[in-house]
């Protein structure tokens, strides 16, 4: 008896298992296509579009900055760094968990201008959240790869 009840608790485990990998695989497509979107806005110089990419009660948090709260307060974050010569961004998600509504997502990004050049590149963690069916950017912080100056 002791054996068949290992059998099943080790098969409910394993089938957990199972299912939050596949979880976290829909979802890392998910969110891998949105990350897509929003390259795609950035390259378009469309912030408002990536705005609208977040939560409404979104934060970001940039380097050597204050917490941006809300959705036009990030709308101008990414205007001013299309301003200041980022022309093209990539990002490159290594780890999504899904967590039920929200998922954490790590990864890296980099950041060029017209010419190509690379400006910056660093790396990310981004909570996000599940509105309806759209997993949408909660909480976004970044930072570089640079060496800090003084």
């Amino acid at each position: 008896m002791k054996t068949g009840r290992a059998a099943c608790v080790l098969g409910a485990i394993l089938g957990l298992v199972v299912t939050v990998q596949a979880q976290s695989g829909g979802v890392k497509a998910q969110i891998d296509k949105a990350n897509e979107a929003f390259v795609a806005a950035f390259a378009k110089g469309d912030a408002a579009a990536i705005a609208a990419m977040y939560t409404t009660d979104a934060q970001a948090f940039p380097p050597s900055s204050d917490v941006v709260r809300g959705r036009a307060a990030i709308q101008k974050l990414w205007e001013g760094a299309m301003g200041m010569g980022v022309k093209t961004v990539t990002l490159k998600a290594t780890e999504v968990e899904a967590h039920g509504a929200t998922a954490h997502e790590v990864g890296t990004y980099a950041m060029f201008g017209a010419d190509g050049k690379e400006l910056d590149n660093g790396k990310y963690i981004v909570i996000w959240k599940r509105e309806g069916n759209v997993w949408k950017l909660h909480r976004d912080i970044w930072n570089t790869n640079a060496p800090a100056t003084r």
